[in-house]
């Protein structure tokens, strides 16, 4: 039971021995029912919390988001991720802004053939697709050099990581299991919103920060970059953090070397940090190869439009659709995280962003220990976010 006020806790201790030790029942009672409302207001069955949960804006509904879209892309969700959506119109936790919903179950049920199968097939598929990006090698450095004729058996190499046969002798993924966007295929969304070895039993904490689960459309990103060579290539990296975790290496980089694989170089990183560091410090972080775009503003995003810090309106604004732009958003702060992210949602500026990595903190069960004092919002809350993202055509991912 969480520490309470002393004058409540006296008055707790008053009602208990009361009860137990006086002999009038009506007076007894009486105090019984005091205790019991005192027990309701005071003893928290979940984890407590300081900030609201709902979202801010206020979350918009399936039915009236299309509304707020502005100039909406087609978007084509996998199979599984299809189920996914239908089953959480029947479960009631998925909405639960209270407690912390458990969102593993559906996997673990062998008699829930809609996913249990399906779920351990893309398991299957995930793991043969990362052998597959892993072994992919091209000499080329930057997508917007290669010649002309070059060009199609390049991009068609990388389209075919995606459906090449693997070492099971099928293809890695069937064509209804990935999601489709403007921007080419991606991963379904499904709960956890992490790797989904993440659910599997006893939970496996080793993929809490795998992003081998993340499908890009390397094909799509090639033939894009190929056809416009003079576009800019700019990665936002909101929530820049170089120490991560107690050692380990930051996810952001990794996702940096993963482009680098594959001939995208960034003309300009621009990295935004809350917490002061020196700038020594910073610089001795910075891998050689990426100094030459690194951009370092040690300062807080602001989440308001008219405001300097304001990364869409200071940065974003002034690039094109031609450019290839990456936005990795993961500051841990959900009053400016959730309306930045509503701010992608106009046309001016889901035309210009090509992918989005965003850690979206909700009431999940697994990760409760992680996110208690930042959770705002629902699983569903998260799932319908992320589709309307990908409805505008930006290839939205969750992160770590």
């Amino acid at each position: 039971m969480p520490k309470v006020h002393n004058a409540n806790t006296k008055l707790f201790m008053r009602c208990r021995t009361a009860i137990m030790y006086d002999k009038r029942p009506r007076y007894a009672l009486l105090l019984l029912l005091v205790l019991v409302l005192f027990y309701n207001s005071t003893h928290v069955l979940r984890p407590p919390r300081k900030t609201p949960v709902r979202e801010a804006p206020p979350t918009l509904s399936p039915t009236t988001a299309e509304s707020f879209i502005e100039g909406s892309s087609p978007y084509t969700p996998g199979k599984l991720e299809g189920d996914m959506m239908k089953v959480s119109t029947t479960r009631e936790d998925f909405r639960y802004d209270v407690q912390f919903v458990d969102e593993c179950d559906l996997y673990h049920n062998p008699n829930r053939t809609d996913f249990y199968q399906p779920y351990h097939d893309m398991i299957e598929s995930l793991d043969q697709y990362a052998a597959a990006v892993k072994g992919f090698q091209t000499s080329v450095k930057d997508l917007r050099d290669v010649p002309p004729e070059e060009q199609e058996a390049l991009c068609e190499s990388m389209n075919n990581l995606l459906w090449k046969q693997g070492s099971n002798g099928k293809n890695i993924f069937e064509t209804k299991s990935l999601s489709l966007t403007r921007g080419g295929y991606v991963e379904p969304l499904l709960p956890p919103m992490r790797h989904p070895k993440f659910c599997e039993e006893p939970y496996n904490h080793d993929h809490l920060l795998d992003i081998e689960y993340l499908v890009h459309d390397f094909g799509a990103i090639c033939r894009h970059l190929t056809k416009h060579p003079k576009a800019r290539t700019v990665f936002f990296d909101l929530g820049a953090s170089l120490e991560y975790h107690g050692g380990v290496e930051n996810p952001a980089l990794s996702l940096l070397e993963l482009y680098q694989q594959f001939g995208v170089t960034f003309d300009h990183y621009y990295a935004f940090e809350y917490t002061p560091l020196p700038p020594d410090r910073v610089y001795e972080k910075i891998p050689e190869w990426l100094l030459p775009s690194y951009h370092w503003f040690n300062v807080p995003v602001d989440a308001e439009p008219s405001k300097k810090n304001n990364p869409w309106t200071a940065l974003l604004s002034k690039l094109k659709e031609d450019d290839f732009v990456v936005v990795k958003l993961d500051i841990d702060t959900p009053q400016v995280e959730i309306p930045l992210i509503h701010q992608l949602l106009q046309e001016k500026y889901s035309s210009v962003v090509d992918q989005l990595y965003f850690e979206h903190h909700v009431r999940i069960k697994h990760l409760y220990r992680a996110w208690t004092r930042t959770a705002w919002g629902t699983l569903q809350d998260s799932l319908d976010l992320f589709t309307r993202l990908r409805k505008t055509g930006i290839a939205a991912h969750s992160w770590v």
